[in-house]
């Protein structure tokens, strides 16, 4: 008879997948792209969508350097509700009404979080590509994505 042994190994999971990483990507896009430390969920979704790959990304920062006017179709990033649920567990955001809009601000220990990740030089790449973005005020999105339309 044969005799089967079965390990179990610990399966590597991209660091992109984890809510903690999400979180501090989600925090410097409030305080980076957003205007007075609050972000619509419109700007937070589609900066994550440009932090995908480098195609994405060169979209949506010939954006905001006005190099192009309008934006390719793009979609909402996976799982931002779960992000945004940690955020406001943990009290990084909180929810608060501009006009009719519901927007996200970065709260004193969100703001901590992101002071001590440049501290300790972790995320760079990510947080300089964000930083690179600038703010990107909602009226410049709002003129590009009238360009095109679901039909």
């Amino acid at each position: 008879m044969i005799d089967i042994k079965l390990d179990q190994k610990p399966t590597s999971i991209s660091i992109r997948y984890n809510g903690y990483y999400k979180i501090v990507l989600l925090l410097a896009i409030i305080k980076y792209c957003g205007y007075g430390k609050k972000a619509s969920l419109e700007l937070i979704h589609i900066v994550f969508w440009s932090l995908r790959n480098d195609y994405n990304y060169q979209v949506l920062l010939d954006l905001t350097n006005q190099v192009r006017k309008n934006l390719i179709p793009w979609t909402f990033e996976h799982g931002i509700d779960e992000v945004l649920a940690l955020g406001l567990i943990n009290e990084y955001i909180e929810r608060i009404i501009v006009g009719q809009t519901l927007e996200i601000k970065i709260t004193d220990k969100g703001n901590s979080i992101i002071n001590s990740i440049n501290q300790f030089d972790l995320f760079q790449d990510e947080l300089q590509k964000i930083r690179a973005l600038g703010i990107i005020p909602k009226s410049r999105l709002d003129s590009a994505n009238k360009n095109w339309s679901l039909i």
